[in-house]
């Protein structure tokens, strides 16, 4: 234990938040990158998503361990959880796009509406599953 909190308390923010990153990313891949938009290296788009899928899962899960998990009560902690992983999938949202844009990738240049609006939009949705699953055990009814 570490500071009252189990091993399993530990790696509960961050093991969620990298599966549903990485589960995001293959979606992604698979539609923008392989079905939609096959343009360039499919290796490459391969490891990028599933580092980026890695990543993020890694920050949102470190930042919500850090600064919301057993910290806050658990109604606030369900808002910043959700909140902390929208904002750091929105932020990356934007910085690939950025990427892709430049390298010709997942239709960023062609179609970026699509690219933004399809990546908010589930970051959304899977932010309020994100914090559900997080909290659900310290959210009293």
């Amino acid at each position: 234990m570490t500071n009252g909190l189990t091993h399993a308390q530990l790696l509960r923010p961050l093991s969620i938040a990298i599966a549903i990153t990485l589960i995001g990313e293959a979606i992604y891949f698979v539609l923008w990158g392989v079905v939609w938009f096959p343009e360039g290296d499919l290796w490459r788009k391969a490891g990028w998503t599933a580092t980026c899928g890695i990543a993020m899962g890694v920050v949102v899960g470190a930042a919500v361990l850090a600064f919301v998990h057993q910290h806050l009560p658990a109604r606030r902690a369900f808002l910043w959880a959700g909140g902390i992983y929208a904002a750091v999938l929105s932020y990356c949202t934007g910085l690939c796009f950025l990427i892709a844009e430049s390298v010709g990738y997942f239709g960023a240049s062609s179609h970026p509406t699509l690219f933004i609006g399809g990546a908010v939009v589930p970051i959304l949705l899977t932010a309020v599953a994100y914090a559900w699953l997080v909290t659900r055990r310290r959210v009293a009814p």
